[in-house]
């Protein structure tokens, strides 16, 4: 049985880590398209730091609306789950705003 202030040290940390890991793997390709879409160094940074803090923030958010579990076999469940659909829905979001805006072949 965990502290609850252990606990959600714990959940907090373990979301950071998941959400950073995606933000490591995905910085290089989304910069590299980003700059294609966006058409200026500039724009492109500022939507690829953009897109990276909602990485971050998003599963954040998720994990924060769930209540704190003490027992550690719930705790990383929950833990897990929020932060993995967090990241999903960030990504989601993100794969749509990018679609949306990249040209098309004429047919």
């Amino acid at each position: 049985m965990l502290l609850p202030i252990a606990a959600l040290l714990i959940t907090y940390a373990l979301t950071a880590l998941i959400a950073l890991l995606a933000v490591v793997t995905l910085w290089r390709p989304l910069s590299i398209l980003l700059a294609e879409l966006c058409g200026t160094e500039e724009r492109s940074r500022f939507w690829t730091v953009w897109s990276t803090v909602m990485m971050v923030a998003t599963p954040m958010l998720f994990v924060s609306w769930r209540g704190i579990a003490t027992d550690p076999t719930a705790l990383v469940q929950g833990t897990m789950t929020s932060a993995l659909i967090g990241v999903l829905l960030a990504l989601v979001g993100m794969g749509l705003a990018v679609w949306s805006r990249s040209p098309r072949a004429a047919a």
